[in-house]
């Protein structure tokens, strides 16, 4: 006959047994997953993963004083919540009990091994992205060459669009430093606004720059910026897609997110980076100005040319002026004495011609009072000759001499021009008749 014991005896005797192997506090390496606060407990869920899938997890407890001083404590040093998604070190007990099943109880966290951590993903990601992208990221003499790190900058930044929330202090602290200036330059500044705290704000960053990237607007630089905060608030800024974005991005990237001490991978990739907003602001202003002393420079420079140039042209047009003055004088005088000559001479024969071209216009005068009365008599003659000629042909003489002029529908008319059938008018000296064609002969 079977002896069974109930689930409670088997849960307790496996309580026990736990007890027994586990007696102590261990120290773990996990990553946090599912965090909750209950009233004055904090309850949580550690996993572990290797090669993209979970191979453990196991439900942790802090309860009401060591634990949630553990964890106060470790947000201090760290600066960073204790939230889903980043990986600690913690010592905690096992704890097994029959209706809540196998937990662990923390005791203890150590800051040090998350800001480690932090790192060693950091450094993780980099090689990631410089192992599956090797075609246009490389590392060279400890800097990171990328596609947006080898864009040229403009010679004068004067559109730009910025990467920020609205209400933060650094986007604040960059429109005021760039709308006061030293220099009185002015700069157009664009808004995207984007998330750039939490785990949503690689993704809301990235959604900026799709914006940005479609606008149609060529902008100079696009700023990229937050304010500071604890290592762990720049996660973000080590995403994989994000720094790939970055990167490959059409446009100077220029970044300012508040590190202090340190970068993150947005900043290697970026063309330009700063450690905070004022200084990306101010790293425009600087470049500009850079530029108009480039200008002030090479305008100097052309000036002196230009009074150089002029004084040795002066110089040489004086000694020219010098040089040939007096020969020009004596040139001048040699061609007064040759002009006067001719004139002397051309007075004379001027004189003769004209003289001589009188004489010629008083005889032609003489001949044309001569020879035109005899010339306007026959004239004369000619055209009473002609008018009578005109008259003999007028229609009236013509119908006196008993011709006749036939006219049909009004019109005057030849004999090839009319018809059997037609009905004509027969004009007369004094009479006119109608009649009709009845046959052509």
């Amino acid at each position: 006959m079977n002896t069974y014991l109930t689930l409670q005896q088997l849960l307790l005797n496996v309580q026990g047994q736990l007890r027994q192997a586990f007696p102590g506090s261990y120290w773990i390496k996990a990553e946090l997953a599912g965090v909750r606060r209950v009233g004055s407990h904090v309850y949580f869920e550690l996993i572990q993963i290797s090669s993209g899938q979970k191979v453990a997890q196991i439900k942790g407890t802090a309860f009401f004083g060591e634990g949630t001083q553990a964890i106060q404590a470790f947000e201090q040093i760290t600066g960073q919540k204790f939230t889903e998604g980043i990986k600690i070190g913690l010592r905690a007990s096992v704890n097994y009990h029959p209706v809540y099943g196998l937990s662990l109880n923390l005791l203890e966290l150590d800051a040090e091994l998350t800001l480690g951590g932090i790192e060693l993903q950091r450094k993780e990601t980099l090689d990631l992205l410089l192992r599956n992208n090797s075609a246009y990221l490389s590392l060279q003499d400890g800097v990171y060459i990328t596609p947006n790190k080898r864009l040229p900058l403009p010679a004068v930044i004067q559109k730009v669009a910025i990467i920020t929330s609205r209400t933060s202090d650094a986007h604040a602290d960059l429109k005021h430093c760039l709308n006061t200036n030293d220099y009185g330059y002015c700069f157009h500044a664009d808004l995207y606004e984007a998330l750039v705290h939490g785990y949503s704000a690689a993704a809301s960053i990235m959604d900026a720059l799709v914006k940005i990237k479609t606008s149609g607007v060529c902008y100079d630089m696009v700023i990229l910026t937050r304010g500071g905060g604890a290592p762990a608030d720049f996660l973000p800024f080590d995403n994989y897609d994000l720094a790939l974005s970055i990167a490959l991005f059409p446009m100077p990237i220029l970044t300012g997110i508040g590190h202090q001490t340190n970068q993150g991978i947005a900043d290697f990739f970026a063309r330009v980076h700063m450690k905070t907003p004022t200084m990306a602001a101010q790293f425009m202003i600087d470049h500009n100005h850079s530029f108009e002393k480039r200008l002030s420079t090479l305008s100097d420079s052309v000036n002196q040319t230009a009074t150089s140039l002029l004084t040795e042209k002066k110089n040489r047009f004086i000694m020219l002026q010098s040089r040939f003055g007096s020969t020009t004088r004596e040139a001048l005088q040699r061609k007064r004495y040759q002009l006067q000559h001719v004139q002397s001479g051309v007075y004379p024969a001027a004189f003769r011609l004209i003289k001589s071209l009188n004489s010629k216009l008083m005889m032609k005068s003489a001949q044309i009072s001569f020879r035109l009365p005899f010339y306007f008599a026959s004239t004369q003659k000619n055209l009473l000759h002609l008018n009578e000629h005109i008259q003999s042909l007028s229609p009236d003489r013509l119908l006196r001499r008993g011709f006749a002029m036939i006219r049909k529908d009004g019109k005057y008319v030849i004999g090839s021009e009319l018809g059997e059938g037609d009905n004509v008018e027969i004009i007369l000296h004094k009479q006119s008749y109608e009649a009709a064609i009845t046959k052509k002969i």
